[in-house]
């Protein structure tokens, strides 16, 4: 409810501050502004989620694997791995097994896994195994150690962006200093020996 106010008060705030008819278009622009800022965007939280998530998420398609291999349908592997992995991943995984075992074909439950890299391909995995009979096991290793490829891939490309992002600050550092300690004293060395011969 507070955060529902904060808009139309930063615009009366604003209208006051400035006043007249200026202060009147300012509180509007001020009170839009605001509300645009507050406003949550589902989406964008959801990819922040999934970005801070992805990193474990390999591991869990490595448990999920190690259950089938022993034994375990997908859904029975699912709820074991979920309760003990990390909790947000363990939650989302619940729902996704829950879906399943509720008579959802993978496709239909996909939503409860949101945006973790490569649910998408583990959709399609079970929905083939579950007409083909085969089993996935083997196919989730491999997913999990693409992910993990593209993760490391993904990781190095910030890493280069971040060291070129560098540059710029470090020649507006570097190369002022470089003039005022290297190159300063030799040009007033040069114009002191020139004025002294002068004289």
């Amino acid at each position: 409810m507070l955060r529902k106010l904060i808009g139309p008060l930063a615009g009366v705030a604003t209208t006051v501050a400035i006043g007249g008819v200026i202060g009147i278009v300012a509180g509007f622009g001020a009170w839009w502004l605001v509300a645009r800022l507050l406003r949550s965007d589902p989406d964008r939280v959801e990819r922040a989620a999934a970005e801070r998530l992805g990193p474990a998420w390999p591991w869990t398609l490595d448990l999920l694997a190690a259950c089938m291999r022993a034994g375990a349908p997908f859904t029975q592997a699912a709820f074991a791995v979920a309760a003990a992995d990390d909790p947000e991943i363990g939650e989302r995984l619940n729902r996704f097994a829950g879906a399943i075992h509720l008579g959802a074909n993978a496709s239909e439950a996909l939503p409860e896994l949101g945006r973790l890299p490569g649910a998408e391909r583990l959709a399609r995995q079970l929905d083939r195994s579950g007409d083909s009979g085969a089993a996935i096991a083997g196919g989730l290793e491999q997913l999990a150690a693409s992910l993990r490829t593209e993760l490391r891939t993904r990781t190095e490309e910030r890493a280069g962006r971040a060291a070129v992002a560098l540059v710029g600050p470090l020649c507006l550092c570097f190369l002022p200093a470089f003039v005022i300690a290297g190159i300063g004293p030799v040009v007033l060395g040069i114009v002191a020996d020139t004025l002294a011969s002068g004289m």
